[in-house]
């Protein structure tokens, strides 16, 4: 592609501008390779998706509208089977919610038509003889730090990003000029569960932008538990039209009525929030940086770098939940596998309201993630911890039978910070709890002498002992081993 008029230089801020203006001339003959490899990108992504994003009849809005369509329709149907007020009241805001967005993706559809296929179709052919403007911020050759070029007509902005750390490059079309929507939702979940599933989100996907929360999304499913969670004044605008593997748009929310100055406050709410609140905060979490993996029958929480400092201790809260720590490349993953996910999801789907929610936007196309959570609830395993007796809140420990035929609780982990946090808590609630390293594992355990101080611990010890024997019994019969004593 020939440079011809085409012009390249470094951003600047202008005061009273959101767009960036152009500044110092780009000369390097490297640094405008860089350039031009964006701008080829760019274009093969634009003839690819040709299709969509240059007819004079389909648009980039046509598929959110069609999906959104064919889950009003099922879900009006839906809402008028069950007669129970509180599920009612939560799918009609669900309704109206959906209702908003479509409102506001046909407008942009609209306008696409009118205004801004035309420009897009204009800029191309420009990009194709060289002459255009394309200013650039960032770090070309610093693979840790990102590097973005913009280019602007009238009433679009233009963005290619070559993320940092070989992330790869994501590219977009924001629309200018185009109005966005307010939504009014009722408060229809309980006030305990709107805050977590709003903290959840906020401490992933969400952001503070002038003390207001705000969350931009793709998923249509993760718009709509937005508007519910934070409810009253939602504004919804259109960020942005992604242009990767396939097209999407990205919603933009804004909550109006609430405010939050720090996200630091929100953190000590987590933290004093009882146990079933937490998971619901956790499972929001899931929702905005986590996976759900069916095959895998694992839960998984990514947080990145930047944010972990800022979870602090729950973080704590999560290895208490049973989730494994890993420090990866730039991030911490946490996940909980097995029988300990299965619970985990049964657990999260027993709240009727949050059950509702998820089964409902489960309908929607892009919740794939909601299906998931759906279908590992109702994978059936065989628990390696049947053994196991719950202590606290989420602690469990083992039964374990000694040769001498004494009987310990025991559970292990393999940090010693993890195994000491359980320790901790169990000494906190009046357990004479012991730690120990035991070979590369750290154990938490009560020995029999310790048990036995605790009537219900002696309650719940024997009758996982009860089973044992039963089972013992059943197996002997099978094999036709000789009758000894009580086992006969």
């Amino acid at each position: 592609m020939a440079l011809n008029g085409l012009r390249i230089c470094w951003g600047v801020k202008v005061r009273g501008n959101k767009r960036l203006q152009c500044g110092e001339s780009v000369n390097d003959p490297k640094t405008i390779e860089e350039v031009m490899k964006l701008i080829n990108e760019f274009l093969r992504r634009v003839e690819k998706h040709k299709g969509v994003l240059l007819s004079e009849s389909v648009t980039p809005f046509d598929k959110t509208i069609n999906e959104l369509d064919t889950w009003l329709t099922s879900m009006e149907e839906k809402a008028k089977e069950n007669n129970d007020p509180t599920i009612a009241e939560l799918r009609k805001a669900m309704i109206e919610a959906a209702k908003k967005m479509i409102e506001l993706v046909r407008q942009a559809r609209e306008k696409w038509l009118r205004t801004y296929r035309r420009e897009l179709e204009e800029l191309i052919e420009k990009l194709r003889r060289g002459e255009a403007t394309i200013i650039m911020r960032g770090e070309p050759f610093n693979e840790n730090e990102s590097f973005i070029i913009y280019i602007y007509t009238e009433h679009l902005t233009i963005r290619m990003h070559k993320m940092a750390k070989e992330k790869g490059i994501t590219m977009a079309i924001a629309l200018k000029k185009l109005k966005g929507i307010h939504v009014i939702t009722p408060n229809t979940l309980k006030n305990n569960i709107s805050k977590a599933i709003r903290y959840g989100l906020l401490l992933t996907d969400g952001s503070v932008i002038q003390n207001r929360p705000e969350m931009s999304t793709v998923y249509l499913w993760q718009s709509i538990i937005w508007a519910l969670a934070w409810s009253n004044k939602v504004y919804i605008h259109i960020d942005n039209v992604n242009i990767n593997n396939d097209i999407k748009v990205k919603l933009c929310l804004v909550s109006i009525n609430n405010k939050v100055k720090d996200k630091i406050k929100i953190v000590r709410k987590i933290l004093n929030m009882n146990e079933k609140d937490f998971l619901i905060f956790l499972l929001a979490a899931v929702f905005g940086d986590g996976n759900i993996d069916i095959e895998k029958r694992r839960v998984r929480l990514t947080i990145g770098d930047s944010k972990y400092e800022t979870w602090g201790n729950i973080t704590k809260r999560l290895r208490e939940c049973g989730f494994d720590e890993d420090d990866k490349k730039d991030v911490k993953v946490f996940e909980i596998r097995s029988f300990k996910a299965v619970a985990l999801a049964q657990r999260w789907l027993n709240n009727q309201e949050v059950a509702t929610i998820i089964k409902d936007l489960s309908a929607l196309p892009d919740g794939e993630k909601l299906r998931n959570l759906i279908m590992l609830a109702n994978i059936r395993v065989k628990q390696k911890g049947r053994w196991s007796i719950s202590i606290i809140d989420s602690i469990s420990m083992n039964v374990h039978v000694r040769q001498d035929g004494s009987v310990e609780l025991r559970t292990n982990r393999k940090s010693f910070e993890d195994a000491k946090a359980i320790w901790e808590k169990l000494r906190g609630a009046n357990y004479e709890a012991e730690l120990s390293k035991q070979g590369k594992k750290f154990v938490v355990y009560m020995n029999m002498s310790t048990i036995k101080k605790y009537p219900e611990l002696v309650i719940k010890v024997c009758e996982v002992l009860k089973r044992m024997r039963e089972e013992a019994t059943k197996a002997m019969r099978r094999l036709n081993c000789p009758a000894q004593g009580p086992w006969a």
